[in-house]
C-alpha cells in the first residue's frame, strides 16, 4: 500500500486553477473592447479574478495540508476558516468597489465575478472531497 500525500494530490487542481486564471484573464484582456461595448467593466472582473484565484489557491493548499493532520478537527477548522476568509475578502472588495463608484456600479461585472467565485469554489471543494476520500480509502 502506498503512502497517501495530499500535497501531491493538489498538483493537478493547482494547474487547473492556474490555467483557468490565465484563460479568464486572457478573455477579459484581449476582449476588452468588445466587452466594454457590452458595458462590462473588465477592470472589475480582472481584479475579482485575481482576488478569487489567490484566495482559492491559499485555501486549497492550507486545507490539503490539514488533511494530513491526524486530528480531524484541524481540517474542519481550516476549511471553514478558508470559507470565512473568502467571504470577508469578497465583502471588503465589494464594499470598496461600491463605495468608490458612488452609484455607478457595473452589475454585469459583479455577476461575472460571482460566476468566477462559484467556479473556483467548485474546483476547491471537489478537490478536497477527492483528497479526503482518497485518504480515507488508503487508511
Amino acid at each position: 500500500m502506498t503512502q497517501f500525500s495530499a500535497k501531491a494530490a493538489i498538483k493537478t487542481p493547482i494547474r487547473i486553477m492556474i490555467i483557468l486564471f490565465v484563460i479568464i484573464s486572457g478573455l477579459f484582456i484581449f476582449g476588452k473592447t468588445t466587452l466594454q461595448q457590452q458595458n462590462i467593466d473588465t477592470t472589475v472582473v480582472l481584479a475579482g479574478n485575481l482576488l478569487l484565484f489567490l484566495i482559492s489557491l491559499l485555501n486549497l493548499v492550507r486545507s490539503a495540508n490539514a488533511v494530513d493532520n491526524p486530528n480531524p478537527q484541524v481540517f474542519v477548522r481550516t476549511f471553514y476558516s478558508g470559507f470565512v476568509i473568502r467571504l470577508f475578502a469578497c465583502a471588503i472588495a465589494a464594499f470598496i468597489y461600491i463605495y468608490t463608484q458612488q452609484g455607478r456600479i457595473n452589475k454585469a461585472a459583479l455577476f461575472i465575478c460571482l460566476g468566477i467565485y462559484i467556479v473556483y469554489s467548485l474546483i476547491e471543494t471537489t478537490t478536497l472531497k477527492k483528497i479526503f476520500n482518497s485518504k480515507k480509502n488508503n487508511a
